[in-house]
C-alpha cells in the first residue's frame, strides 16, 4: 500500500467519527426559555423537546426542526463518505499483491546449513 492509500484510509476513518460524533451531540437553538436555559432539540439521532410546554407552546418546533434537519444534512453524508473510503482501502489493501518476500528468522524456514 503507498502512502496515499494509507492517508485516504485515515481521512476516512476521521469523517466517520466526525459524522457520528455530530449525530451523537445535542442541537441547540440561539433561543432561550423563560427560564433562561437554552432550547435544546435534542440529538442528530432523535429528535426531543424536552423543556416541557413552554417551549412547545412558544413555537419552537419548526426552527428545532430545520437545526436537526441541517446537522443531519452534512454529518450523514459525511459518515456515508468516510465509510466508502475505508472500504475502498480496505479492498485495495486486500486485493494489493504482497511485497517481495523477507527472509524468515524461523528456524525450520532457513534454507541451507540450520545447525
Amino acid at each position: 500500500m503507498s502512502n496515499r492509500q494509507i492517508l485516504l484510509g485515515i481521512v476516512g476513518a476521521a469523517l466517520i467519527v466526525a459524522g457520528v460524533a455530530a449525530l451523537w451531540f445535542p442541537v441547540h437553538l440561539n433561543q432561550y426559555d423563560p427560564w433562561g436555559m437554552q432550547i435544546s432539540c435534542g440529538r442528530g439521532f432523535n429528535a426531543s423537546l424536552s423543556q416541557g410546554p413552554a417551549a412547545r407552546d412558544a413555537g419552537f418546533a419548526g426552527p428545532c426542526g430545520s437545526a436537526l434537519l441541517l446537522r443531519r444534512l452534512w454529518a450523514i453524508p459525511a459518515a456515508v463518505v468516510g465509510w466508502a473510503l475505508v472500504t475502498i482501502t480496505a479492498a485495495i489493501w486486500v486485493r494489493s499483491a504482497p511485497d517481495e518476500p523477507e527472509e524468515s528468522t524461523r528456524f525450520w524456514e532457513l534454507h541451507g546449513d540450520a545447525t
